[in-house]
């Protein structure tokens, strides 16, 4: 069989071959052919400035639905094409089009030279390809790819283009699945008091204490305490799961040292009196400066900021959050002083409990600015969220400092849990929505496939039927299977019809023949066997419509069934 650079040929071509059979006698299992099979289909060259190719067997430039060797030529009353050699090779990347002249033709008298005008669509769509695989060098293809034709390479581009394509929508798809949740809702890592309470075991054992969750585990290991007083493990293990602010008090002057003078406290025994007296209560030991003269840590005015901090921020594990509505119920059912600033939730119960203490009548237990006090001591008549209350307050910026400093260091118990909000659930919401979509459209399939009342017996098939078969580049054992289980159907054999295309005389990679021969071999088709061209119009512009196929009919067996093909 010659090569198709062996034909002098114009235009974008994409030959179907012929489908052709032989006959043979074996039993079930084996194919047979009792008269011919098959479609080849072959359009007619055109190009922006090129001569049709098509014509009739007997033309100098006949260029039929195959690729032909030198005696099918003769057979057919027609002589074999001219080397490539003889002529000169334009390429239109536009349209995809080879102009293939030789010096002085001129066209038969039936042929028309025609201009296809390149649509805008094609303008775009060549645009796009090479805007994706410009990086992809057409030398380099044409040594390595051995792409040596214009039309190759462009349809090699094009077919990589279309890769890129579905690998930009697949990322986008993934970006909306993990990545868009994660910009608007970052991950926090962050724990509810309920959380934090079932950590509360010798081998898992968180604690909160002013807003921080703290795994102190490992910490229970260690020596605690001193000789007079000696904290066991099992008397650490009673802390798990809990908040022990109540067990760590800090003196008002270490926290708040811009609002509280040296004067005021010398000594840094000013403490805010508990609210909550079961607190007092849960713990066994409350660390005080000065309270265990023995412990050279207590006996430090700075233990809180000295040894509290530094070693519980080697176990920090991330912030303690409260639901908006709890905080709210606490503000507004129970009159608590729990409140919300720029999303910081504030507990100010030991503050007003300390200055509303008899015994605490001297002004400095009220040390933070009135400003404060009148916001959070509202009745329960204004709102949870005093942000804009807060940004409204007419003071320095040494005060503010001064102030915010001491609320975050004394009263600071968390933030507010956005992870259940639109924002952060948005993702969640999109991909249910699909997935309702998805099942809406299972269900009603199902629903329309099923059978209500008595099912009917099945009768006899009597509609005809075509099982199409289009062939490009398949190997032969994918052709076999293919067209074995057609002819293999539980269906009456002489109301079906397989219909076999085979688009362009192509030799897939790996094959050693072209894929209509695969074909015919596969039939048994007799070789001698050369049924004429046949002329057909195709969907397309211009005199690419016009396109010459050979169609063969016969019958296969396989299996005890024998069916009828074209």
């Amino acid at each position: 069989m010659g090569s198709m650079d062996d034909l002098e040929w114009t235009g974008t071509t994409s030959h179907a071959g012929d489908i052709m059979a032989s006959t043979n006698n074996n039993g079930p299992g084996t194919r047979r052919l009792t008269n011919v099979a098959s479609v080849a289909a072959t359009p007619a060259a055109v190009s922006t400035r090129t001569l049709p190719t098509y014509g009739m067997p007997g033309d100098d430039r006949y260029m039929g639905p195959g690729q032909y060797s030198s005696e099918e030529y003769s057979r057919i009353g027609g002589s074999p094409p001219k080397a490539a050699s003889d002529r000169t090779t334009a390429y239109n990347v536009n349209t995809g089009v080879i102009t293939s002249e030789k010096p002085g033709d001129m066209p038969p008298a039936h042929e028309t030279i025609e201009d296809v005008e390149i649509t805008r669509t094609r303008r775009i769509w060549s645009t796009i390809t090479w805007a994706l695989t410009w990086w992809i060098p057409s030398p380099f293809l044409s040594l390595c790819g051995r792409m040596k034709r214009p039309d190759v390479r462009m349809a090699w581009r094009e077919k990589v283009a279309i890769c890129f394509i579905i690998f930009f929508i697949w990322c986008i798809l993934l970006f909306v699945i993990i990545g868009l949740g994660l910009i608007l809702c970052p991950r926090e890592y962050v724990w509810t008091m309920d959380e934090v309470s079932g950590h509360n075991s010798e081998k898992d054992a968180y604690i909160a204490m002013r807003g921080h969750v703290y795994d102190v585990t490992q910490y229970l290991n260690q020596k605690h305490g001193v000789s007079s007083f000696v904290a066991s493990k099992d008397l650490m293990v009673m802390y798990a799961g809990l908040d022990v602010n109540a067990s760590f008090p800090v003196a008002i002057r270490t926290a708040c040292s811009g609002l509280v003078s040296q004067k005021a406290d010398p000594n840094y025994s000013m403490y805010l009196n508990v609210a909550d007296v079961t607190a007092l209560q849960t713990f066994p030991y409350t660390h005080k400066v000065g309270t265990m003269p023995s412990s050279k840590e207590l006996s430090d005015q700075g233990f809180y900021v000295k040894y509290v901090l530094p070693t519980l921020n080697l176990f920090k594990k991330g912030d303690v959050v409260w639901d908006y509505d709890w905080v709210n119920s606490m503000h507004k059912d129970q009159g608590k002083y729990w409140r919300i600033i720029n999303k910081e939730v504030y507990n100010l119960e030991d503050y007003f409990a300390t200055i509303e203490y008899p015994g605490n009548t001297d002004s400095k237990w009220r040390f933070l600015s009135n400003h404060i006090e009148n916001i959070f001591d509202d009745k329960g008549a204004g709102t949870t969220d005093i942000t804009k209350d807060w940004d409204r307050i007419q003071w320095s910026p040494s005060e503010h400092q001064a102030n915010y400093n001491c609320m975050k260091n004394l009263f600071y118990v968390g933030k507010v849990d956005d992870r259940q909000s639109v924002r952060c659930l948005f993702t969640n919401y999109m991909l249910l929505a699909f997935a309702c979509v998805l099942m809406t459209i299972v269900l009603v399939k199902f629903v329309t496939a099923l059978q209500f009342g008595a099912k009917n017996r099945p009768i006899t098939p009597s509609k005809f039927v075509i099982c199409q078969v289009p062939c490009y580049t398949e190997d032969e054992a994918s052709l076999v299977k293919t067209i074995d289980s057609l002819a293999a159907l539980e269906y009456d054999d002489k109301h079906r019809l397989m219909f076999i295309i085979c688009d362009g005389n192509i030799v897939g990679s790996g094959n050693d023949r072209s894929t209509p021969r695969i074909v015919l071999d596969i039939l048994g088709v007799d070789p001698d066997y050369d049924p004429p061209g046949r002329d057909y119009l195709a969907i397309a512009e211009g005199s690419r419509r016009h396109n010459i196929g050979k169609v063969y009919s016969g019958l296969y067996e396989f299996e005890g069934h024998v069916v009828p093909f074209m």
